[in-house]
């Protein structure tokens, strides 16, 4: 029987020779930028800023700040409190009634609040030798404190911070839950210029009462200011 004879194939198979090496090359050019970009990433420096708060400074007086009501106010007492015992070592017991009514006559303020004398008669029966005097804080009407949009340049809360020196004197705050993002506000302020602060929960109500006999530094956010002291 009569077969067609082949012929030789004049087809020849696809060659990817030449392709494998050029995904290969692309494939090593890819790693190595991989491993080149990890190595750069893995020796770089990154500087990160953590504020470190400030120990109080040793016999420094303490500074309470009202962050209540979305509001900021110092109650820089010392010097309120500092006239009104002026002269209080030379009166004889039968004389303080007259002494605290003098003194009350023209109680001194701060920014933000009025300081009274008190005295209590009865401790003093007790023990004659104790002057049993207390400090009564009312507030000023119509000084509703500064807001969290009034607390740079020209607030009573910046120019409290110009006037003191944080050497001697730290900042405590007394926040209710209104008042967060004042308060925190208010206490960058006063860690950007070297203050030392420390701050608890408010619990207050006015007129605020304290004892000068008992620590003498004011009243605080959780213990006078809210009754009973812990």
């Amino acid at each position: 029987m009569y077969r067609k004879p082949r012929g030789s194939e004049s087809t020849s198979i696809l060659n990817l020779d030449s392709l494998m090496d050029i995904l290969s090359c692309l494939v090593g050019v890819m790693l190595f930028l991989v491993i080149y970009t990890v190595l750069e990433l893995g020796s770089t420096s990154f500087e990160v800023s953590v504020p470190t708060p400030r120990d109080r400074p040793v016999e420094s007086r303490r500074v309470l700040v009202l962050a209540n009501s979305g509001t900021v106010r110092p109650m820089d007492s010392d010097r309120p409190i500092s006239e009104l015992l002026t002269g209080v070592q030379g009166v004889a017991l039968e004389d303080v009634a007259e002494f605290v009514r003098q003194a009350n006559l023209s109680p001194p303020t701060d920014a933000h609040f009025q300081y009274r004398l008190g005295f209590d008669e009865e401790s003093s029966i007790l023990d004659p030798q104790a002057r049993a005097f207390d400090i009564e804080i009312r507030q000023l009407p119509g000084e509703p404190g500064d807001s969290i949009h009034h607390l740079e340049a020209g607030s009573s809360y910046s120019a409290l911070l110009g006037g003191l020196d944080p050497d001697y004197v730290w900042l405590e705050f007394a926040v209710d839950t209104e008042s967060l993002d004042v308060f925190r506000r208010a206490r960058d302020m006063a860690e950007q210029r070297g203050f030392a602060t420390r701050w608890g929960p408010l619990q207050l109500a006015f007129p605020v009462r304290f004892d000068l006999g008992v620590g003498g530094g004011g009243p605080a956010p959780r213990s006078t200011l809210s009754k009973p002291q812990r």
